[in-house]
């Protein structure tokens, strides 16, 4: 009577020091096995789960030593089937070659275990330099197990025609090679899940008929684990621009000049900003399997910011920031012009100021200089909230963010990068935000209409859909593949 099969093994197998536990990290989202930049770091198969079903069915993930010497390998393994001279060889290269032995072992261990082989190749070189892939080729071969072979170090996220340039050659480099099924790109530093997702739907139409219903099983789990946690992130996010937009702070009404009770109003809204950023990033980082935070980055933004009065002509007040330039710089240096400033009667805006909105870095005009003049000093208290055009640029650095962290594979550590390092996406973030601009406005004048003590939560919810769909949007034209099981976000 057979045994219903409960499990799918892939083993991931490469030339020694190209990478292997390092994208394991990243696909099991844990730290496991030894990292160094040196050869035969991993001297024996190690077993991962990488996610299992609520009816116990797993996927597995084999992790096994690299391959220093392929013809030596191949022949050892050929001449198992003799007992003798497997004996002698087995007890030879123990003692006196064991980076050949363990990797002898790897090679039956997937023969016997793997249903697929991820075999890891080195992006950055070329594959008809890289001498060591042919022999590696009659390896995997003779093991006889579906390949599919993954490009690591490809570096940052690249616009489709670029990513296409990268993968061709390896891709028409394998033609000849059956046994090859395809060829992905999954580097251990910047992978973002949805390749994974990739990854594991292609792995479905290579496996026998009772595994690929296995693996459509295991794909579900997968699926609904990471949109599941894909939500949670947008909602978080979601939530720091709501509260944002709905936050207002008067100013003192104490008879000091205007300007100051200004400065003094927008330092409160920053600070609740700069620590809810913060904040949210480790949440979201560690959402993501990940540690560490950027509040030090943010925070270090804040130190560089000078506010100064100027005059243009008509008495107009400027103001300008020192803050480092780019997408998250306009979160500081761009705070003090981001503003709506409302004098109010009886709770009623009635909206005499409204900035220019928030740039990135540089000088701007803040108010007209007859109001401005008009100003100078009240004993009347004034709500101040953020601009429409300051929250678009909050909505920006969130989607930046996530994306980020999204990109962030195990092998660069802990997570402290700032949110201005994804160059890749902040001209594609700007302009996804643009095209939606009304329909975040409207969200922004809604926001700032509901009462302090309505729920925040709920409030969110159509802004939330609204970041969710941009950031959807941006991943799609990305990563096309991934679109089919993201269209049932």
């Amino acid at each position: 009577m057979s045994t219903k099969k409960s499990q799918i093994a892939l083993s991931l197998i490469s030339h020694t020091n190209i990478g292997k536990t390092t994208l394991a990290r990243t696909l099991l989202r844990k730290d496991v096995g030894l990292v160094a930049d040196r050869a035969h770091v991993t001297l024996e198969n190690q077993k991962y789960t990488v996610l299992e079903t609520e009816a116990g069915e797993s996927l597995q993930l084999w992790d096994t030593p690299g391959f220093p010497n392929c013809q030596k390998i191949l022949s050892r393994v050929q001449g198992a089937k003799n007992p003798i001279l497997r004996i002698l060889t087995d007890v030879w290269d123990r003692f006196r070659d064991r980076p050949s032995w363990c990797a002898q072992q790897a090679v039956l261990n997937v023969q016997q275990e793997a249903d697929v082989v991820l075999y890891l190749v080195n992006a950055t070189e070329e594959p008809t330099m890289a001498g060591y892939i042919a022999s590696e080729l009659q390896l995997l071969e003779w093991i006889g197990k579906p390949v599919i072979v993954l490009l690591n170090q490809t570096g940052p996220p690249k616009d489709r025609d670029e990513q296409q340039r990268l993968e061709q050659p390896w891709k028409d480099y394998f033609v000849p090679y059956g046994f090859v099924k395809g060829v992905h790109s999954l580097d251990a530093f910047s992978r973002c899940w949805v390749q994974e997702g990739i990854l594991f739907e292609a792995i479905q139409s290579h496996l026998l008929p009772d595994d690929r219903q296995l693996m459509i099983r295991l794909f579900s789990a997968w699926q609904r684990a990471n949109l599941a946690l894909f939500h949670s992130a947008m909602e978080q996010w979601a939530l720091v621009v709501a509260r944002a937009a709905s936050t207002r702070v008067m100013t003192k009404g104490d008879g000091s000049p205007m300007e100051v009770q200004k400065q003094q109003a927008v330092d409160i809204l920053l600070r609740e900003l700069v620590n809810e950023v913060g904040a949210t990033t480790k949440a979201v980082v560690a959402l993501h399997g990940l540690e560490g935070d950027a509040v030090g980055v943010i925070q270090a933004r804040m130190e560089h910011v000078e506010v100064q009065r100027g005059s243009q002509g008509m008495g107009e007040a400027t103001l300008s920031g020192t803050a480092i330039g780019g997408i998250g710089g306009a979160l500081t240096s761009g705070a003090y012009a981001g503003l709506h400033l409302d004098a109010a009667t009886g709770g009623v805006s009635m909206g005499l100021f409204t900035v220019a909105g928030a740039v990135v870095g540089g000088v701007l005009g803040f108010l007209g200089g007859e109001a401005w003049a008009e100003r100078k000093t009240t004993h009347t208290q004034a709500p101040v909230t953020w601009s429409d055009d300051y929250l678009d640029v909050l909505a920006q650095d969130v989607i930046i963010r996530y994306l980020a962290i999204a990109h962030f594979g195990r092998g660069q550590g802990q997570y402290v990068a700032d949110p201005e390092d994804p160059r890749f996406w902040v001209e594609k973030v700007k302009d996804s935000v643009s095209r939606h601009r009304p329909r975040l406005h409207q969200q922004w004048t809604g926001l700032r209409q509901q009462e302090p003590t309505s729920k925040l939560e709920e409030n969110a919810k159509p802004l939330t859909a609204l970041l969710t769909s941009i950031t959807l949007e941006l991943l799609w034209n990305t990563y096309p593949a991934s679109k089919p099981f993201l269209d049932r976000v």
